[in-house]
């Protein structure tokens, strides 16, 4: 059975990315009251979620328009900071409660296996789930802050589209 960590409506809400450009751990991270809770994730992971979380907001708008607008996001994309991450996400989804209008963001571990096969079903894994409850103006926030960690990190050579190294790039194009 998962452990479910439930943090219903979070104090703020991040993603990014700490350390040196090529040598990044890339973070969610959502407080309420004196609980911080960060997952480790992937690059593509946040850059992902940047993507389809201001699509997801974009298409809910226009069923369920916003009736609330909330000015301070709540430190959103602000607070990523060292922490030790209690898992690292494997899946991560989104959801919308209409009444609360809060956006639920899921993040669930990777299952660990030692059998070979396919993987187990996200509801057979042992492993940790956390729905973390936000106003759409903080995964708005979230959103934007992951976008910047991805982008901000080494530059991409114009021939190889690969990630250059601040000591030299080799582009395998020039071979």
């Amino acid at each position: 059975m998962a452990e479910v960590i439930e943090l219903d409506q979070v104090d703020a809400l991040g993603a990014g990315a700490l350390g040196e450009p090529g040598q990044r751990t890339f973070l969610i991270q959502a407080r309420k009251d004196e609980v911080l809770l960060t997952v480790l994730v992937e690059k593509e992971q946040v850059a992902l979620l940047a993507k389809e979380a201001t699509q997801f907001l974009d298409r809910l708008a226009e069923e369920y328009p916003e009736t609330t607008w909330d000015p301070d996001p709540g430190l959103a994309g602000a607070i990523v900071r060292d922490a030790v991450p209690l898992f690292r996400a494997r899946l991560i989804g989104l959801g919308f409660d209409p009444e609360r209008e809060l956006v639920l963001l899921e993040l669930r571990e990777e299952a660990h296996s030692d059998e070979e096969g396919p993987p187990p079903q996200p509801e057979d894994d042992d492993g940790h789930v956390a729905r973390i409850y936000a106003t759409r103006a903080q995964i708005r926030a979230m959103a934007s802050s992951g976008a910047v960690a991805v982008t901000s990190g080494r530059p991409t050579c114009p021939l190889c589209d690969q990630p250059m190294d601040p000591a030299g790039h080799v582009c395998p194009r020039w071979n």
